[in-house]
């Protein structure tokens, strides 16, 4: 078993045994009281409506570019939120998208890249198209497959990983099943850089926590999260009490300890015994059901977000009492569930140190850390989305 994966599963194991204690207390960071650019929400005006918000990002002159999957579309705007214009759209021409807008990130120089299902698009720093390259994912062999949630790296590779398939593949052949017990199968996590279809091994980690058994399926799975640096990948699997700074070619930076301790699942947490789910099929619809497992403690922590100056942002795992089935329902920026009482995060430094820990407001979904801000998505109680920016007060 490569040294990575046994470290992460072994610390795991004994992480979850472990009696929650109190950590060390942290100088408390804020963020301005309210946000100082909103963007979307109940605004319906031309340019301001958001729908499925993919992603944004802050370029070195304040201007802020959102990806609107719904449009397809990357909207730009003036560093107070007032709408400049739109780029991108639906469409097969020259800066038009096919397929759905997944990832998009900023380079240093202030182009913005966009990963749609197989194509990388580059937009300059006025916002035109500057060029675009399509790409092939690294085959998948027979029982081993190319999972989603790719992450667009800086310099225009891609983050990915490859799981071993469960059950029957895509083309009929029945793969082996994990064994008895828990389906945490080892997984690779690589760069793929599409302009040469190379692929460098970073580390390899646990698949997202699955059951031997078709008919049940985890409450609160672990599973694995990534923080993408310029230079860096912070990346871990949430059950774990550590965290890997590794470079994308696979170079172990250092290892940093996860600044929480296991919280006990409660009994009002555990009440929902079985999750119901509507499915269509061509020409077919119907609900398909699981029975739940619960474990004694949730993951440790849910989120990575790669800050400056090599810190990295850690996310608390929410208390939630209605049981997370899918990985997607707390990492992923379009369909993540919403933390109705704010999400309790630790700043760590390049030692692993907890420098500081702050709340972000309910309904706040991290996208990206500055020195003296915060970016991310809000979605409010009718399920408006909109962009905010709040300033970060150390």
């Amino acid at each position: 078993m490569p040294f990575l994966l046994a470290t992460l599963l072994a610390c795991a194991a004994c992480g979850n045994d472990a009696d929650p204690v109190p950590q060390d207390a942290s100088p408390t960071w804020r963020l301005t009281e309210e946000p100082t650019v909103v963007i979307g929400g109940a605004d319906e005006r031309d340019g301001y409506l958001l729908h499925w918000v993919t992603g944004a990002t802050r370029l070195g002159d304040g201007r802020i570019v959102v990806a609107n999957e719904s449009t397809s579309e990357l909207k730009y705007y003036d560093p107070e939120g007032t709408h400049l214009f739109d780029t991108g759209g639906e469409g097969g021409g020259p800066g038009e998208f096919v397929y759905s807008i997944e990832r998009l990130t900023r380079t240093p120089g202030d182009s913005v890249l966009v990963l749609s299902s197989s194509e990388i698009t580059r937009f300059g720093p006025d916002g035109r198209y500057a060029g675009s390259s399509r790409y092939n994912l690294p085959p998948s062999g027979h029982c081993r497959v190319v999972e989603g949630r790719q992450r667009l790296v800086p310099d225009g590779s891609i983050v990915l990983g490859y799981g071993i398939f469960i059950g029957r593949n895509t083309y009929g052949a029945e793969c082996p099943p994990p064994g008895p017990g828990e389906a945490r199968q080892p997984m690779v996590v690589g760069r793929f850089v599409p302009a040469t279809e190379g692929f460098d091994t970073i580390a390899w980690l646990p698949a997202f926590e699955r059951t031997s058994d078709p008919e049940t399926m985890h409450a609160y799975p672990r599973n694995r999260v990534y923080g993408i640096g310029y230079d860096r990948i912070y990346l871990g699997d949430t059950g774990s009490d550590s965290i890997l700074a590794m470079s994308f070619s696979g170079e172990h930076i250092g290892t940093l300890p996860v600044p929480f301790e296991p919280a006990p699942v409660p009994a009002d947490a555990r009440e929902e015994l079985v999750r119901e789910m509507e499915a269509t099929r061509p020409g077919q619809r119907m609900t398909v059901s699981w029975m739940l497992v619960y474990p004694d403690y949730y993951p440790r922590y849910a989120r990575l977000v790669a800050a400056p100056d090599d810190r990295v942002w850690v996310m608390a795992y929410p208390p939630w009492r209605e049981p997370v089935v899918f990985a997607d329902e707390v990492i992923h920026p379009r369909i993540h569930r919403r933390v109705d009482g704010g999400a309790l995060w630790k700043v760590v430094d390049r030692d692993g140190t907890p420098i500081a820990e702050l709340q972000t407001p309910p309904g706040f979904f991290l996208l990206e850390v500055g020195d003296d801000y915060v970016l991310g998505i809000h979605k409010d109680e009718f399920g408006r989305e909109s962009v905010w920016l709040h300033g970060l007060m150390r």
